[in-house]
């Protein structure tokens, strides 16, 4: 038995009123409540509207709709991050390594211009950090498409601030190693690579926000 159209916006605003604000677990939830319920009700037409809504509703399990949004948030972290770091070995894959070598050696040589190693290992810091500005308009950009809020773009933003920290521990270590710094410059040379490694983080984190979101209008027809 196939549902009313005023039936499937009662499910779809059921599932809406436990908290699921994501525009894509919206539609698939509904989507697979509405599939469940017409099983059901095929099955056991005698039922009520509302017993068969409870039954498709237990299919979920005990934590229902939220579990659902807590276990693909862990799924979308996962994928995301895969594939943000599969993005940054391929700047280490010939040709891209040729810009990737470049980059370090001249963040090196850079550094022979200062008297004082930290006043250098502070300004890349700070390039970093300014950087970081990137994801976070990432976020404004994207928090919304037509006034809809996508999970994917959400937990994706957390992968890119997360990748940039990781980065920033590199530039941290080399301000506790000024010492050793001053006395043996080549030890600087893997702090290098450290920091274009947080430049390659946020170049592969810009590419692959504007990939998801694309892929996010295309598939729901969003402008």
């Amino acid at each position: 038995m196939k549902l009313t159209a005023e039936q499937i916006e009662y499910v779809s605003n059921y599932v809406k009123s436990f908290d699921i604000k994501w525009y894509e677990l919206q539609v698939e939830l509904t989507d697979h409540m509405i599939t469940s319920m017409e099983e059901i009700w095929e099955k056991e037409p005698e039922l009520t509207f509302h017993q068969v809504k409870q039954y498709a509703e237990n299919r979920f399990g005990r934590n229902g709709f939220k579990e659902v949004e807590k276990e693909r948030r862990i799924i979308l972290h996962k994928e995301f991050n895969r594939s943000q770091w599969k993005m940054v070995v391929e700047y280490l894959k010939f040709p891209k390594i040729a810009m990737s070598v470049l980059l370090v050696v001249f963040v090196y040589r850079i550094s022979f211009y200062f008297e004082d190693i930290s006043i250098y290992i502070k300004i890349l810091f700070g390039i970093l950090l300014g950087a970081s500005i990137i994801p976070i308009f990432n976020w404004f950009l994207y928090r919304k498409i037509n006034g809809k809020r996508f999970l994917a773009l959400e937990t994706l933003f957390s992968v890119n601030i997360g990748s940039i920290w990781f980065s920033y521990w590199g530039i941290f270590l080399a301000k506790n190693f000024i010492e050793n710094l001053r006395k043996n410059h080549l030890i600087f040379l893997p702090f290098c690579c450290f920091w274009v490694l947080g430049v390659l983080l946020v170049i592969t984190g810009r590419h692959l926000t504007n990939k998801v979101a694309s892929n996010i209008k295309k598939q729901y027809q969003l402008t």
